[in-house]
């Protein structure tokens, strides 16, 4: 599966250089402000892009290599299935991540005893979603 923190990095870079402001600008642009990336992402994905040469760190800014060029040409697909589906379901992307992040709240204030005891059913039931999802949803996107 793609890494799509990388492709948005290398999107952003692959006709110019850039620093990371501008490639955290570039990306809120792309998405309509929609989407908005943290320095907190930026930044680990430059140091791996760079230890993987797909980029070089330039005093101008970041360049993307030959090698990061045929990297993004091989999942340009999956990144744009990505992007649209990102954007067209924005909203429901929006709740999840809320109703996930509540989610995880109240799993960290709960009862060390209850968790215990429903560990196990609780990851069960996450698994079984994601079968799901990925049952009905067809395996077109996946490796």
């Amino acid at each position: 599966m793609v890494n799509v923190s990388d492709m948005l990095i290398l999107d952003q870079i692959y006709y110019e250089e850039k620093k990371p402001y501008g490639i955290i600008k570039g990306i809120i642009e792309k998405f309509d402000e929609r989407y908005k990336p943290s320095t907190g992402m930026i930044y680990p994905s430059l140091r791996r892009l760079q230890r993987e040469n797909y980029i070089i760190k330039m005093e101008s800014g970041y360049k993307i290599t030959d090698k990061g060029k045929e990297y993004f040409n091989k999942n340009f697909d999956e990144y744009t299935r990505f992007s649209i589906n990102y954007v067209q379901n924005h909203s429901f992307f929006k709740t999840l991540r809320k109703e996930m992040k509540d989610l995880f709240n109240e799993l960290v204030k709960a009862n060390s005893e209850y968790i215990k005891e429903n560990q196990e059913s609780i990851i069960a039931d996450i698994e079984n979603l994601k079968k799901r999802i990925v049952m009905e949803n067809g395996e077109y996107n996946r490796d």
